[in-house]
């Protein structure tokens, strides 16, 4: 079956310096982490250089197992304050309300990566999901955990610092303790839950924003020149972003997808096959990369799983996880939670 290749999924290296701080705090050694990883230092250096996505994810993982601190990510996340997303941030202060600064931020994420899917969803109580879709990708809590505390410490940077969620949920598990987490986002906080994402309330959506300055604002209008809007990879990027949200509906057929863009399937195919894809592959690859995630550190019922991932049985499910990964979706898990526990460590420097 055709996936996508391994290097589309991108990200910019801004987080590194504050990987290595944290590393540095936690008792690891920082020029260790990076060459295992094989980090080169001009990464460090340059924040718009891009790395895969599976590259960071590992990074953080190694250092969580390393440190012994399941909180790796949640940590990073807070000590780093509002990410560093590059040119997204100059856009999002042009924005008037809240709402519109977050839908920005979705229809513009690709600039930053390529591999990082968010999407705000209305339907009932307002939910900000962020998923994360690379090619083979292992365990990946603690970009999660840092991705979620980034985007509320933007959140609360775009409609004040007094601002709490509704409630955070997370599809891993609960760590050893919750309370930094319950400390850092001031409210409820949930485990293996379906999605990973930040519950709002519909009057923070409604919030004004601060208006930017003229010198912002030319800054702004500046770049709009500068960048190609409609890029394939930002088209690729809404695909992709559209069936992670729809396969728990059972909705992620390639005419709905088409419809949400406003276009029809033929469109839909031809734009993708400029990309050298299809739809198939793109609907596979994020199947892949969310059963896995699901499988992974934890005891969710495959049928529970083939749900959320757009199968109405469990049979289907298994003879599609067959195909793509060469085994049994319960012998899957079972080997890889025993690689993840004899996984290679770090010396701490003395």
């Amino acid at each position: 079956m055709a996936r996508m290749q391994p290097m589309s999924a991108v990200v910019r290296s801004s987080i590194l310096p504050e990987v290595r701080r944290l590393a540095l705090a936690s008792g690891l050694d920082p020029v260790a982490l990076f060459k295992r990883a094989g980090i080169h230092r001009r990464h460090l250096e340059n924040p718009e250089l891009t790395l895969p996505v599976r590259t960071i994810v590992e990074l953080l993982e190694v250092a969580a197992l390393s440190s012994g601190l399941d909180d790796f990510g949640l940590r990073l996340g807070e000590a780093r304050g509002v990410p560093d997303l590059g040119p997204v941030i100059l856009m999002l202060r042009e924005a008037t309300t809240a709402r519109e600064a977050l839908r920005t931020l979705v229809s513009l994420l690709h600039l930053h990566s390529t591999g990082i899917y968010m999407h705000l969803d209305e339907t009932s109580a307002p939910v900000f999901t962020v998923d994360i879709v690379a090619a083979e990708i292992g365990q990946c809590r603690q970009a999660i955990d840092s991705a979620l505390a980034g985007m509320t410490h933007l959140i609360r940077w775009l409609v004040g610092a007094d601002w709490n969620p509704v409630s955070v949920s997370f599809m891993h598990p609960r760590p050893q303790s919750k309370a930094r987490y319950e400390r850092f986002f001031r409210c409820p906080v949930d485990f293996l839950q379906d999605v990973n994402g930040i519950v709002l309330r519909a009057s923070d959506l409604k919030k004004r924003l601060p208006d930017s300055t003229p010198a912002l604002r030319r800054q702004v209008e500046q770049y709009l020149r500068s960048i190609n809007i409609g890029h394939q990879d930002a088209y690729i990027h809404n695909v992709t972003e559209i069936v992670a949200m729809t396969l728990p509906h059972g909705e992620a057929n390639s005419d709905h997808i088409a419809r949400y863009l406003g276009t029809n399937r033929r469109t839909l195919n031809r734009r993708l096959a400029r990309a050298g894809l299809n739809y198939s592959a793109v609907l596979s690859n994020v199947r892949r990369n969310l059963t896995s995630q699901y499988l992974r550190g934890t005891d969710r019922r495959l049928s529970d799983i083939a749900a959320l991932v757009g199968f109405q049985n469990l049979s289907s499910f298994t003879r599609w996880f067959r195909h793509c990964f060469g085994t049994a979706p319960s012998t899957w898990r079972r080997k890889q939670r025993s690689a993840e526990r004899e996984g290679p460590k770090l010396k701490r420097p003395r």
